[in-house]
């Protein structure tokens, strides 16, 4: 009972931000690519372990759904499966904490969302009242359910992976999941259709097409499909081709330093799924340490990471369901924290922590 109370009121200081309009310095806009060695590899779990238990914590506290399973946008009524992308944090703290209140949540939030599974694979989408919204099309759809299945598949490998879930005494918990398996290769078979769909409307969105690589890449992995996880490595190869000289992803002809944190955090968690006999270990690697560096040049001393020159999310920028969308410090901390522990550098954790310090 102590740990589901624990779980339940735990504080989270993501929920805080600070005003990032007054930058205490200029960030380097002249940084040039440097790319670091790889001194351990880590599996998902093995870097889940890697983060501070409190972090681990937080973040599964700030994704957790309501009594339904229902998470985020979907918690009162029911918008769209992409809004349960809370499952991997979620997942990710059930197999540190070896919590059974977080495991049935996580399993909860993965039954609420097949709940809206159509036949033929695809996803409810019902709009709130009051919500502006244009019109979904077929692009919508198909990207809503990639951002699902990206959290879906990476909280299937941590669950995977843990000897605590795998024991005999879960099998109750496990058997809940694989008699949603027919329902996940559903979704995946309809995602597997609009494959070119998500490669043409993708196409200069980095950070889509690295969740796009990992719903491909993590669900074909936990169902044993070649042919989704083939797709998968073309995804993180186009996203690859999309990063600048510089280090930058090209976000809309231009750099955009909230995009970056997300894709280098996307893109550390397919990395940690990889075997390292893999060719696309190297070149993700390469391209995620360089990645990482670049978005090192945009913090500033007190942590605060700078929008100056962003294309996408500053202020005035680019809006979300009618909010301004906001800078994401969170995928940026995480992306630090996973280079410090690649890297075994502290200097990449103590720049995480900054940040993290800054909008706490």
């Amino acid at each position: 009972m102590k740990h589901v109370v624990l779980f339940l009121i735990a504080i989270s200081f993501f929920g805080c931000k600070k005003n990032n309009t007054i930058y205490s310095e200029q960030p380097n806009d002249n940084y040039q690519c440097n790319t670091n060695l790889l001194l351990q590899d880590l599996s998902l779990n093995q870097l889940t372990y890697k983060f501070d238990s409190i972090i681990i914590q937080q973040l599964a506290t700030k994704n957790a759904p309501d009594a339904t399973g229902a998470m985020s946008n979907n918690i009162g009524n029911y918008f769209h499966v992409r809004f349960q992308m809370g499952i991997a944090p979620v997942a990710k703290f059930t197999v540190r904490s070896q919590n059974i209140t977080a495991l049935e949540q996580t399993i909860r939030s993965i039954e609420y969302s097949f709940q809206h599974q159509w036949p033929n694979g695809n996803f409810d989408l019902v709009i709130p009242t009051g919500v502006t919204y244009p019109i979904p099309t077929v692009v919508d759809s198909a990207s809503g359910v990639s951002f699902f299945l990206s959290s879906l598949g990476t909280g299937l490998a941590s669950l995977q992976e843990s000897s605590w879930y795998n024991a005999p005494g879960l099998i109750a918990y496990k058997n809940r999941i694989e008699i949603l398996r027919p329902k996940i290769e559903k979704a995946l078979q309809w995602l597997i259709s609009k494959k070119d769909v998500l490669e043409q409307s993708d196409v200069n969105a980095p950070n889509r097409l690295l969740f796009d690589a990992l719903a491909f890449y993590s669900i074909g992995k936990w169902l044993n499909n070649n042919t989704a996880i083939s797709i998968g490595k073309n995804f993180a190869r186009m996203a690859i081709s999309k990063k600048s000289g510089k280090g930058y992803f090209v976000e809309l002809n231009g750099w955009d330093s909230s995009y970056q944190g997300v894709s280098i955090s996307i893109g550390f968690n397919l990395f940690s799924m990889l075997d390292m006999s893999d060719p696309l270990k190297q070149e993700l690697w390469d391209c995620l340490s360089c990645a990482t560096n670049w978005q090192k040049s945009r913090i500033l001393s007190t942590g605060e990471i700078s929008t100056k020159g962003n294309t996408r999310v500053y202020i005035g920028g680019e809006q979300f369901l009618g909010q301004p969308k906001t800078v994401a410090w969170i995928s940026t901390m995480e992306g630090f924290f996973c280079m410090s522990y690649f890297t075994q550098n502290n200097d990449y954790y103590t720049i995480a922590n900054k940040v993290k310090t800054f909008y706490y």
